[in-house]
């Protein structure tokens, strides 16, 4: 599968978080992710979220040396895209915002 394979991408930046700090400590590794994703697109940077990778928390700590009370949240795979690669010209539907989202006035 690709995503073990970070879809081929040259760097990956493994988030985790202290043990302790809970639910609030993903909640800041969730505004760090998409910080992360918007400043690297602002620079022409391609990234790929992947959670998936949570699920082998245990062989990652191992690997990178990281201790028992890190939580693996997610990782990031990112470079320059390869706009030639079939599956960067793939799209989505997706639903109108006004359907999903409401406004306050």
């Amino acid at each position: 599968m690709k995503n073990f394979e970070f879809f081929g991408a040259p760097h990956v930046a493994v988030i985790t978080t202290e043990d302790a700090l809970g639910v609030y400590g993903a909640v800041d590794c969730g505004l760090y992710v998409g910080t992360f994703l918007l400043a690297a697109e602002s620079l022409g940077v391609a990234c790929i979220p992947q959670a998936a990778l949570a699920g082998y928390a245990e062989f990652i700590r191992e690997f990178l040396g990281l201790d028992n009370n890190r939580k693996i949240v997610c990782a990031i795979s990112f470079g320059y895209a390869d706009e030639e690669h079939p599956a960067n010209g793939f799209q989505t539907t997706r639903e109108p915002v006004a359907n999903a989202a409401s406004w306050a006035h």
